[in-house]
């Protein structure tokens, strides 16, 4: 299983919204930001983009995503002239889940999805990527992606049974290929494990260590498996992941016991057995320095969070 399967195999993908909305002209929504994944399909239509991040607006045409990771402000608009309405205000006006204001022009039809990450999942799926991403139709997009678009506009746009589930469902399929067209796209510069996955020679110790987090792996053979001396490949690690080898590894050992803690009926000493920790007591320091929490812990705030 590679990385990213990894990622979204555990469930970190939480409260999971939508809403499919139905702007006529004239029309402008501000958001001061949330801290969740926001991600915007535009069905048919047009709008404009702006973003703290961003020097110019970004325009975006029918058939388009963006995706928005961080909980920077935003606005979103059909015209520079248009009145902006605080997203609260624009919220009164849903019915279900579908909302439909403006003034009465030209409609512009999105469907709009957020959901919240675990923090462990956040550190993978995340914090690799910027905080903006624009798809537009076509660029790195597959067919596999397309049919995930055309599903979600018909669940949303004629709800049947078990819609809501149906369309969470499709949220997560659709993130996840949209950071499969991210990283097929050479135009951006990648970071953290995906900039060393997409590495000639680094490529092969990342590949490595998510096959077999168990395996007592040490500086000289995740060099060895990468046709590298140990210095060399020491120092281009470093500075691609802004970790060391052993760092990453450690790294990659918790994020894997955290999910066996949320999915599995092992006991704490097999989890830790099963991500290279020989005793319980080594495991326990690990899990607690990274997370804060002991496996224990973990496990159980987790669960009485789930039950909520």
């Amino acid at each position: 299983m590679d990385a990213l399967s990894k990622i979204f195999a555990a469930p970190r993908i939480r409260e999971a919204k939508f809403t499919r909305l139905e702007a006529s002209a004239p029309w402008g929504i501000v958001s001061p930001g949330e801290p969740v994944v926001k991600f915007v399909h535009v069905v048919s239509g047009s709008a404009v983009l702006t973003t703290p991040g961003q020097a110019l607006p970004t325009r975006l045409e029918s058939g388009d995503v963006f995706i928005l990771l961080a909980d920077a402000a935003y606005q979103i608009f059909d015209d520079e002239r248009s009145v902006l309405i605080d997203c609260v205000d624009v919220e009164r006006a849903r019915v279900g889940n579908g909302i439909k204001f403006g003034g009465g022009g030209a409609t512009t039809i999105f469907i709009s999805g957020s959901f919240e990450m675990e923090p462990l999942g956040r550190n993978y799926a995340l914090d690799v990527l910027p905080p903006f991403l624009h798809l537009t139709k076509g660029a790195g997009r597959t067919e596999s992606f397309a049919t995930i678009l055309n599903m979600l506009a018909l669940e949303t746009s004629v709800p049947g049974l078990g819609a809501d589930a149906a369309v969470a469902r499709l949220f997560e399929l659709l993130f996840i290929h949209a950071l499969r067209a991210y990283v097929g796209d050479d135009r951006h510069q990648k970071r953290g494990w995906l900039a060393a996955a997409s590495d000639d020679r680094l490529k092969f110790a990342i590949e490595a260590i998510h096959a077999d987090p168990a395996k007592d792996w040490t500086v000289d053979s995740l060099a060895r498996a990468a046709g590298m001396s140990r210095s060399a490949f020491a120092a281009r690690f470093k500075n691609v992941l802004g970790q060391t080898p052993l760092e990453y590894m450690t790294s990659w050992r918790v994020y894997c016991a955290s999910s066996l803690l949320l999915t599995s009926p092992a006991p704490i000493s097999e989890i830790a057995h099963k991500t290279g920790y020989a005793s319980d007591a080594a495991f326990n320091k690990v899990f607690k320095r990274v997370t804060g929490y002991t496996p224990g812990m973990f496990k159980r705030v987790n669960e009485t969070r789930e039950a909520r």
